[in-house]
């Protein structure tokens, strides 16, 4: 029998430079993001100006997409931080845990 356990979800908008998002050590499971004017990229790193762990292009024109991440999602052993780069999407929902 699998082991049950908490989701949890947190969300940011707008242009972010090295935003803390999560403390303590998580699992990133999936990202849904909502592209903005133009075409950018959203980045997961580990600390602050720690390792980029996650990198994601971000669409334009409104559209949302969800990234499912593969078996138990990329571990972040000190926390989630997000830096937006070019275009920053509309938002970013991180479900974690």
């Amino acid at each position: 029998m699998a082991m049950q356990y908490d989701v949890k979800a947190v969300t940011t908008s707008g242009t972010q430079t090295n935003q803390a998002l999560i403390s303590g050590r998580v699992r990133i499971k999936s990202v849904v993001i909502t592209g903005g004017a133009g075409a950018g990229k959203a980045r997961f790193l580990d600390a602050s100006g720690g390792n980029l762990l996650l990198e994601l292009d971000t669409g334009s024109n409104s559209n949302m997409t969800n990234v499912i991440l593969p078996g138990e999602g990329i571990l972040f052993p000190n926390g989630v931080w997000y830096t937006s780069v070019s275009v920053a999407p509309l938002g970013i929902t991180v479900i974690y845990g």
